[in-house]
């Protein structure tokens, strides 16, 4: 019986694990649940066969548990259709299989906190792996590279088929071909930028041949080095849009900035000299107080989308503009327009719209010639003095 209060040992969840056997799966499927997407609902079972897989709770590499690792492939796994599948003559449950087992054989010895870096060398490939065509000629490398072989051993014993133990044997080696690439960039809606670093990535290292479902496997572990490396979770549009929403209100506030490595995973391109305008709702206050949070949320929602529709006719992507929700009703609006009456066209299409679909008026600021910080500074000036002289008028 796998004990996980053991298991989740090196996760930093503080919690009380209840003794029984079926106490203790419903508490490791809460656990699960409320970190990961209930797409792995499927596989949870799956994982209580491989007792090997929870002692990567205690394994950490580039800051990340190894557990969390597999769990995110499997996430990852769960979003592609079996249309895609069949397409790439991949069967669901080998590509489960794969994720389980490709790293079991990991511990201590890929912690970059433990080993020295003057210990990492080129070695040749082990001779049980050489079997598969190209391995020989890919660069291998100790001690990052021997979790592989331990790994295959492990699914070896659990008498995985062929397709399985080839998949955690290159998963690290082989060559990602355009067309998997594509498929999978296609339904995950990865950006030209992700594809890019996937496609480009240590070419010397992944230069084996490999099945559809070995390229599969060495993708979906690259996409989790890559959100590793940005901090951040890639695919969807949905999550796409959070992000830009996350740098635009860091951008604007002045806490980030150009090098900022979000703008590069969503493919987005800035000086640091942009224009911002800022909009606020008029009246929005009486508004929350007669309807439901879901109706708030619902308009606050339309008019974002609104406004994205509106600035980013006919603008190439990496050079589109940016729009957030930063405040309970205020929106702000990052370009490259700098001409003052261009601003003020933008803003006009933009109110009558929102004008037409909700009812809302909007106030405005702009902000010109100084950083993308300063400018909404200056953004904020303005609406507040039009918001002031509107209440005057009145």
């Amino acid at each position: 019986m796998i004990r996980f209060d053991h298991a989740l040992a090196g996760c930093n969840i503080p919690v009380d694990v209840p003794r029984g056997p079926e106490s203790q799966q419903e508490f490791f499927y809460r656990i699960l649940l409320g970190v990961f997407s209930p797409r792995i609902v499927p596989v949870l079972d799956r994982l209580l066969e491989v007792k090997e897989l929870f002692g990567l709770a205690g394994v950490v590499s580039v800051g990340e548990n190894q557990l969390h690792h597999v769990l995110r492939m499997l996430e990852l796994a769960a979003q592609l259709p079996d249309s895609l599948l069949a397409e790439l003559q991949i069967e669901r449950h080998h590509l489960v299989s794969s994720v389980i087992f490709h790293d079991l054989g990991k511990g201590s010895e890929i912690d970059d906190s433990f080993f020295n870096q003057s210990e990492v060398s080129k070695i040749e490939a082990p001779a049980l792996l050489r079997q598969y065509h190209g391995l020989i000629w890919a660069e291998w490398i100790t001690p990052l590279h021997d979790h592989v072989l331990r790994s295959y051993e492990i699914a070896e014993r659990y008498k995985q088929p062929a397709p399985v133990l080839e998949a955690v044997a290159l998963h690290h080696h082989v060559k990602i071909r355009s067309k998997t690439l594509e498929l999978v960039g296609h339904v995950l809606s990865l950006t030209g930028v992700v594809q890019l670093d996937v496609y480009n990535h240590h070419p010397e290292q992944y230069a084996a041949r490999g099945s559809h479902l070995a390229q599969l496997v060495a993708l979906l572990d690259q996409l989790c080095a890559f959100e590793r490396k940005f901090q951040l979770r890639l695919n969807t549009d949905l999550q796409s849009d959070q992000v830009e929403a996350d740098v635009v209100r860091d951008l604007v506030i002045g806490i980030t900035g150009m090098d900022d490595p979000r703008l590069q995973a969503i493919d987005i391109s800035l000086t640091g000299s942009e224009s911002v305008i800022l909009l606020d709702l008029q009246a929005f206050g009486r508004f929350v107080k007669l309807h439901t949070e879901f109706e708030v949320q619902s308009v606050k929602l339309s008019i974002l989308q609104i406004v994205r529709s509106l600035v980013r006719v006919n603008r190439d992507r990496q050079k589109r503009d940016l729009v957030a929700l930063i405040g309970g009703d205020e929106y702000a609006i990052v370009t490259r327009v700098h001409d003052q009456e261009q601003l003020l066209e933008m803003v006009r299409r933009i109110a009558l719209a929102v004008k037409a679909r909700t009812e809302f008026d909007l106030r405005f600021g702009i902000g010109t010639d100084g950083t993308i910080a300063e400018n909404f500074h200056q953004a904020r000036v303005q609406a507040e003095i039009n918001k002031k002289s509107h209440f005057l008028a009145e």
